[in-house]
C-alpha cells in the first residue's frame, strides 16, 4: 500500500505542476524557451521529491509516474491556452 501512496502522489505533483508550467509556456511567447523551461521544471520537480520523500526508485519508474505525465499535460495545458486566445 505504501508503494502505491507514493505513485499517487508523484503523479499528483506532476499533473498539477504541469498544468502550471502549461499556463506558463503559454504567457512566455517563445516555444525554445517554454520548452526549456517546463524542462528544467520537469528536472527540479523529479530531484525534489527525491529530496523531501527519500524515493529510491529506479528511472524507468520516475519515467512512468512522473515524466510521462508531466510532459502529456503540459503539452495539451499548453495546446489548449494557445488555442483559445487563436481562436
Amino acid at each position: 500500500m505504501k508503494y502505491f501512496d507514493f505513485e499517487l502522489r508523484t503523479t499528483s505533483i506532476y499533473t498539477v505542476v504541469a498544468i502550471l508550467m502549461g499556463y506558463v509556456s503559454f504567457t512566455m511567447n517563445h516555444t525554445a524557451y517554454a520548452t526549456v523551461a517546463a524542462l528544467v521544471v520537469l528536472v527540479a520537480v523529479t530531484f525534489g521529491m527525491r529530496f523531501l520523500w527519500k524515493i529510491k526508485e529506479s528511472a524507468r519508474w520516475w519515467l512512468a509516474n512522473g515524466a510521462v505525465v508531466y510532459l502529456f499535460v503540459w503539452i495539451i495545458v499548453w495546446t489548449v491556452f494557445y488555442n483559445a486566445y487563436v481562436i
